[in-house]
This record gives structure tokens, C-alpha cells and sequence, in this order.
């Protein structure tokens, strides 16, 4: 126990010297991570309303709908293409001991696209609060916190790499 009283627990997300990342989740968080991966592509490719977070306007006025228009062109396939390589290297290594680093920056990519779109599903917002156990949405809800926790703990693995200097004070 630490001076705050809090009990140390050890992360499920380590470096290794080798520069692998060792990812200890249960079975069943594989699999429901993987579930969740297998099924955005195509919700990306058909552009469901759940995905509108993961492809973020550039022009918000309406004097720039066609700039805003052009700018889509450009930029929807690369999204498309980036999030779905995230998502297929996610399912690809799903039951995997150790990550390379960039099937680790896929997870977390792919984590965090998971977690924009069941966001945007369940509406969340700053002031709520989780709902009651008995509520349909209370699963979707305890899912969208684990995705965050996960998240989380992969940023603050790869933060430890940072140097020193121009580091804020505390932890992330």
C-alpha cells in the first residue's frame, strides 16, 4: 500500500527490453475485442452514423460545405484504410503473449476508434453517470470504461519512454 492508502496493482501492459509490449488481458477480453474489431469495418465502409467521430469535419460553416466537401476526397479513403488496418492487426493479434511496437500502436489506434464509436452509440457525455445495472445500456457502458482503462494503461506505457525533460508534473 502506497502512502494514499491505494493498493499497487501491477498493470496488465509491460515493455519488455526486447521492445515487445507483453499484454496480459483474460480470454474474454480477447475475444470481445476482437468481436468489436471484426465488426467496425464494415460500418466504416458504409459510412453508419455510429462512425461520424472517427471521420471529423475540417469546415464546420455553411459558407464551407465545399471546401469541406473536397477536403472529404482527400482525406476518407486514407481514414477508412488507417482505421481498418488498425482493426484487422487488432483481430490478427488478438490472442497474442507480445505485441511489436506497431502492432501495439495498431491496438491502440483501433481501441480508440472502438471507443469513439461506442461513445457516439451511447451518447456519452461529461456529466453522465454510468447507469443502473439494470439498464440495457449498462453492458455497453461497462465496455466503453474498459476501452478507456485499456487505453489508458497503453498510454502510460508508452509515456514512460519520454524523456524527462517537458514532462508534466504528476502522473498522465
Amino acid at each position: 500500500m502506497g502512502n494514499d492508502g491505494a493498493v499497487g496493482l501491477s498493470s496488465p501492459i509491460k515493455r519488455r527490453r526486447d521492445g515487445r509490449y507483453v499484454v496480459r488481458l483474460d480470454a474474454n477480453a480477447r475475444v470481445v475485442l476482437a468481436n468489436l474489431a471484426a465488426q467496425l469495418p464494415e460500418a466504416l465502409s458504409s459510412r453508419d452514423p455510429m462512425v461520424r467521430r472517427l471521420f471529423p469535419p475540417a469546415y464546420t460553416s455553411d459558407d464551407q460545405t465545399a471546401a469541406e466537401r473536397d477536403y472529404r476526397e482527400l482525406v476518407d479513403a486514407a481514414l477508412v484504410n488507417h482505421h481498418t488496418r488498425s482493426l484487422e492487426t487488432l483481430v490478427a493479434t488478438a490472442e497474442a503473449d507480445s505485441l511489436s511496437e506497431e502492432e501495439f500502436g495498431a491496438w491502440l489506434d483501433a481501441i480508440g476508434s472502438l471507443r469513439l464509436v461506442l461513445g457516439t452509440r451511447i451518447d456519452v457525455h461529461e456529466d453522465m453517470e454510468a447507469p443502473d445495472p439494470q439498464d440495457p445500456m449498462a453492458a455497453e457502458y461497462q465496455l466503453f470504461v474498459f476501452l478507456g482503462e485499456l487505453q489508458y494503461l497503453m498510454v502510460e506505457i508508452l509515456a514512460e519512454d519520454l524523456p524527462d525533460e517537458g514532462k508534466p508534473e504528476g502522473a498522465l
